[in-house]
């Protein structure tokens, strides 16, 4: 494939108006928000359809020779790039590269800029030391540069044909991408669009049946068309006139008491603000001018409320459903400002309207000064580079894109958010392609491979728990099985939730060379079996052993990682940890139990291993846990747990369902990190990223009468309590202004556990915020679904903070079918005095249930191979730092 350097430099622009920050120890493609120098140079290459591994300074030297590139001597021009450093000696910090703009000028990623930024290359490689330097040119291509190549300023001409993939999953059949791509406008000549509202009319704004509402709207449009107001500005006025007074330019409100009088077609209501309205109240094409003309210039009414500028709705280049906000909260300025846009396009066709001489559709209208053309999504075998399948792709507008590029024309309407539902037997890859209206297409390329699912095994597989037999079975990497049956002093593991446990043993050194690092390791003893990996081989020569420290096998998960930006939405787990790219191999058989199978999955996975990411969901759960046991291989279980099993742990007793305790039982308090009081706090860490807040849920609290999770309330901390005491308050009203005012829950189990102590703790939610969905303002309902995220992810966190005891006892075998996370009766007031420095509220807890949580569990063989066992029992689950 040919690269275009235009199209390399646009998306090296991209990076720079995103404001990735300069790192080499990051993703270095900016897909993380951070880039160096070559990381940029790759990842715009590759987007311009390179199809690069990603290197360093010091692998340009023969990749870029690979795409046709060939060195070159001064003077240099615009898409040359240049290398620092000698080839073999320029990888890290003793290299840089970057493109040149013209002869002089140079885009590059660098540490001063702390990202990307364009300078002069003699004063960069005098800042360097003056270092060697190779100049690369691709051949056979000369680009011309657009006027504006070494601007510091994007315009549409420097930036044509950027974009990125920023989200992106394969999960069943369903393909999700979302990302933005943006290609430069065709001219008006070449394109025949005027979009701008200026020109002439006859001036008369043609004939109007007054009783039509589609005639008016018409009417109306005609008038905004002579004003020269651009059209979405001009549908924006339209739908706000239209709800106050019908689109009728002579309408009068009935006097009111205050004096106040709407008139006219925007209901202008105090002498103060009239103007001359008063005088201009007629159908006549005249006086509608007056009165559109008459708002046109009245920029004090206007007061910014979070909708923008007076200067940015007169340009029309926000979509008309925005400026119709904008125009009714900042300028007419209701209690409520509804949705009129929505009230409009209910009674009005827009797309049988026209402006000027030119139609108007709604998509048109979505994008003012634009004709974007077609976006399509194309699909290809990536065996064969067969195309398999074509999708045109209806384009989102991104605000936050046209935020960061405010002088780039139309690249507000860049956005993709889309899935399909497509299936294939081989491995794909996708590209997205504009389709301009004067027939020139341009590429943006994805470097991602999408690979045909594969799905968990369907057999649970060998129950070891039928196995009355010792031996260690070893498996390299052919296959081969060697065994040993010795071993000196006995074996030990240790089981936990969203834990992997470990076991450590000692054979004779004789025996070690049938271990290796990383190499598939059984221990099958007596029902049992710890499937694990050989993590560690320490030799002994004067023992003459070797000790072997195991992982289990769950640890394999973390060899692969999830790709950047993977993006999960309203899932369940056995979709997403069940098959591919989740799922580590087809080997492993996944359960999930019923609570996993109602649990959805939302969150944006990015370069994590496939167990980080499985217990990061099911951290953003409130019951959901991950386990390995010890009865088959490669089995892992998702679920909630706590299954109630028959057994009684006990002192005495001689039933089947006894399990005899053999040592002394000890029970340990657990006070560390305790809080029953949390501020939930959040920050914007992109453009896209909501910052947090209790205000919504607080409400939804006080019109509901009850807290919204029993036993955590959310209140409103005083901020003029003293040192000693902080007061809640509960009564503050719907409509009080309050957004400055500090939220918390209580977790009031948690504060009868502490005996009436408040401990106070603030929590960052960051991870979990909602994000703006197509760059759309965020609506009170998204705002009402993000104060709840935050609010359940705190109430998981407090559950977590509580006090808890923790007790170990000691039994002698384990019966197959009991696990960590299992719950059991334990008879324990024969054992222990647990009340003792109890509150009352503590022994109600113990008084309530004698069921257990089993939440640890020590097994040892002796050297006789005898079994022991230690279980950790609390009547909670409690996740901590290392499981959480």
């Amino acid at each position: 494939m040919t690269i275009d350097m235009q199209t390399v430099i646009s998306n090296m622009r991209a990076l720079k108006s995103k404001g990735v920050t300069y790192s080499m120890s990051g993703s270095r493609t900016g897909a993380d928000g951070t880039a160096d120098c070559s990381g940029a140079v790759y990842s715009s290459l590759n987007t311009a359809g390179a199809n690069l591994s990603l290197g360093n300074t010091d692998s340009l030297f023969t990749d870029l020779p690979s795409l046709g590139f060939s060195k070159t001597d001064p003077p240099y021009a615009y898409g040359d790039i240049f290398i620092f450093g000698i080839q073999g000696q320029s990888s890290g910090a003793a290299g840089h590269t970057g493109i040149f703009l013209d002869a002089n000028q140079i885009i590059h990623c660098n540490y001063g800029d702390n990202g990307v930024g364009i300078g002069d290359f003699n004063t960069v490689r005098s800042y360097d030391g003056n270092p060697p330097f190779t100049v690369f040119r691709l051949a056979g291509q000369q680009p011309t540069p657009t006027e504006d190549a070494t601007s510091e300023t994007n315009t549409k001409e420097n930036m044509d044909n950027s974009g990125e993939i920023e989200e992106y999953s394969y999960i069943g059949d369903k393909l999700c991408i979302k990302g933005w791509h943006f290609s430069s406008i065709p001219t008006k000549s070449n394109s025949g669009d005027d979009n701008s509202g200026g020109g002439g009319s006859s001036g008369s704004g043609g004939t109007v049946d007054w009783n039509d509402v589609q005639s008016r709207a018409q009417f109306f449009m005609n008038v905004c068309h002579d004003l020269g107001i651009p059209l979405n500005t001009a549908l924006a006025l339209a739908a706000n006139a239209y709800v106050e007074s019908s689109l009728e330019p002579s309408a009068l409100e009935p006097m009111e008491a205050s004096g106040a009088q709407g008139k006219g077609y925007f209901q202008w209501s105090y002498a103060y603000n009239w103007g001359d309205v008063p005088n201009h109240m007629s159908r006549s094409y005249e006086d509608a001018k007056y009165q559109i003309n008459f708002a046109k210039s009245n920029s004090g009414q206007w007061i910014s409320v979070g909708y923008g500028s007076w200067d940015n709705f007169w340009k029309g280049t926000d979509s008309p459903e925005v400026l119709t906000n904008a125009w009714v909260a900042s300028w007419e300025r209701p209690a409520n400002i509804g949705n009129r846009w929505a009230t409009f396009t209910s009674v009005v066709n827009v797309d049988a309207l026209t402006y000027g001489d030119k139609s108007i559709s709604v998509t048109r209208a979505r994008a003012s000064s634009v004709t974007t053309g077609k976006e399509l999504l194309e699909i290809y075998d990536a065996t064969n580079d067969k195309k398999l399948k074509t999708v045109e792709v209806e384009l989102k507008s991104r605000k936050d894109i046209a935020k960061d590029n405010p002088d780039v024309d139309g690249i507000e309407w860049s956005g993709i958010d889309l899935c399909i539902t497509f299936e294939s037997t081989n491995p794909f890859y996708i590209q997205f392609v504009r389709v301009r209206s004067d027939g020139v297409s341009k590429i943006l390329n994805v470097q991602q491979l999408f690979f045909p699912h594969s799905s968990s095994r369907s057999n649970i597989g060998r129950d070891y728990s039928k196995d009355d037999e010792f031996l260690i079975a070893c498996t390299d990497k052919n296959g081969k099985n060697q065994f040993v049956r010795k071993i000196i002093g006995g074996l030990s593991w240790s089981i936990e939730g969203n834990e992997v446990p470990s076991c450590t043993f000692t054979i004779p050194i004789y025996e070690a060379e049938k271990f290796d690092g990383h190499m598939d390791c059984k221990v099958i003893i007596f029902k049992k079996v710890f499937d694990g990996i050989v993590k560690m081989i320490t030799l002994n020569k004067d023992e003459e052993t070797a000790t072997i420290e195991l992982d289990h096998k769950i640890s394999e998960w973390d060899y692969r990682q999830i790709p950047n930006n993977y993006t999960v939405k309203n899932e369940t787990f056995p979709s997403v940890f069940c098959q591919s790219p989740f799922l580590y191999s087809t080997d492993w058989y996944v359960n999930n139990d019923a609570q996993a199978q109602k649990e959805k999955i939302n969150y944006a996975f990015s370069r994590q291993g496939h167990l980080e990411a499985l217990t990061k969901a099911v951290s953003l759960t409130d019951k959901l846990w991950w386990r390995v046991g010890t009865r088959y291989d490669r089995f892992l279980e998702i679920g909630s747990f706590g299954e109630k099993k028959k057994y009684i742990l006990s002192e005495t007793g001689q039933t089947d369902r006894h399990i005899k305790i053999i040592g002394n039982v000890s029970i340990s308090k657990q006070f560390d990190n305790i809080f029953n009081v949390a501020t939930v706090y959040g920050e914007k860490s992109d453009s896209s990223q909501v910052s947090l807040t209790l205000r919504e849920c607080y409400l939804d609290q006080q019109q509901q009468g009850h807290d919204i999770i029993a036993g955590f309330p959310i209140v409103i901390l005083n901020p003029t309590a003293n040192r000693e005491q902080k007061n809640f308050y509960t009564n503050i009203t719907k409509i009080a202004s309050n957004n400055s005012l500090e939220y918390a829950i209580l977790d009031e189990f948690s504060i009868n556990l502490e005996q009436g102590k408040l401990i106070e703790k603030t929590i960052s939610m960051n991870d979990v915020a909602p994000f703006e969905e197509d760059g759309k303002t965020i609506s009170d309902e998204e705002r009402a679904k993000q104060s709840r995220v935050a609010y359940n992810a705190a109430v998981k966190q407090l559950k977590a903070a509580r006090r808890y005891d923790e007790i170990t006892v000691q039994i002698g075998e384990l019966p197959s079918d009991l696990n960590v996370l299992d719950r059991i009766y334990f008879d324990y007031h024969n054992s222990i005095e647990l009340f003792d420095k109890c509150s009352r509220y503590c022994k109600k807890i113990y008084e309530a249930s004698d069921d257990f949580y089993i939440t640890k569990i020590d097994t040892t063989f002796d050297n006789n191979l005898v079994e022991t066992n230690t279980l950790t029992l609390s009547k909670e689950l409690h996740r901590n730092d290392s499981n959480y």
